[in-house]
């Protein structure tokens, strides 16, 4: 029960995870944000070929869905952690709310603010986590949301590829990009700014070994 607990949490876990490209900011400024609400709605991941990668093996996972929605206000965090649902309500153009759980667990679920950014020809998604599962108030306090970023493609269903954090790190050993970034020896933590990593990702957007085999999703409406 304790594995598939941390499962039904997938995309939280990634966010600390060494599978995907983790940026201290956002990929976007306010004018690159953009609508499309093709995206709202229930979807689930296709035939259960979603992985979770452990030290161990590679366990396959049930089906995960995806609750996408749009609300007229959003509250206003104060502080980067899971208890903090805000005290001020703003109006809401650009956020939707992405609520993600394993299908046979919807109460173990992850909540994130999604944006849809548009880079040149490309649509990006940037999540980071507003609410999820936490137990143990003191080691809630030491976690720290971050931001994840995937090339997507909307239509009758939805393709997601998220940057890989293998490939970034090749380009840092070989000295080919130089982009504000901390490591830790464990983590790569991107801190440019937004107007840097676009440039990051314009750049390798249409590579595809940009991109995490790990980290491909398609996603059809239920």
């Amino acid at each position: 029960m304790k594995t598939r607990t941390i499962v039904a949490g997938l995309l939280a876990t990634v966010i600390v995870s060494s599978c995907t490209v983790l940026s201290f900011y956002p990929l976007y400024t306010e004018k690159e944000l953009v609508r499309d609400d093709r995206i709202i709605g229930k979807w689930q991941s296709l035939n259960n070929k979603d992985f979770y990668p452990t030290s161990e093996n590679n366990t396959v996972i049930d089906t995960l869905i995806w609750e996408i929605s749009l609300q007229n206000k959003i509250w206003k965090k104060k502080l980067n952690n899971p208890f903090d649902r805000g005290s001020e309500q703003i109006p809401n153009k650009f956020t939707y709310t992405l609520r993600i759980y394993d299908k046979s667990m919807p109460e173990n679920n992850t909540e994130f603010n999604l944006h849809l950014v548009k880079l040149g020809n490309n649509v990006f998604i940037d999540l980071i986590p507003e609410v999820w599962q936490m137990n143990d108030t003191f080691l809630a306090v030491h976690q720290m949301s971050v931001n994840t970023f995937a090339k997507i493609d909307i239509g009758n269903k939805i393709e997601i590829n998220w940057f890989d954090s293998e490939f970034l790190q090749k380009l840092f050993d070989e000295n080919k990009i130089r982009i504000k970034h901390e490591n830790n020896g464990v983590y790569t933590l991107l801190t440019a700014k937004p107007e840097e990593l676009q440039k990051f990702v314009i750049k390798y957007a249409n590579e595809d070994k940009a991109f995490s085999d790990l980290m491909k999703y398609t996603l059809r409406k239920i």
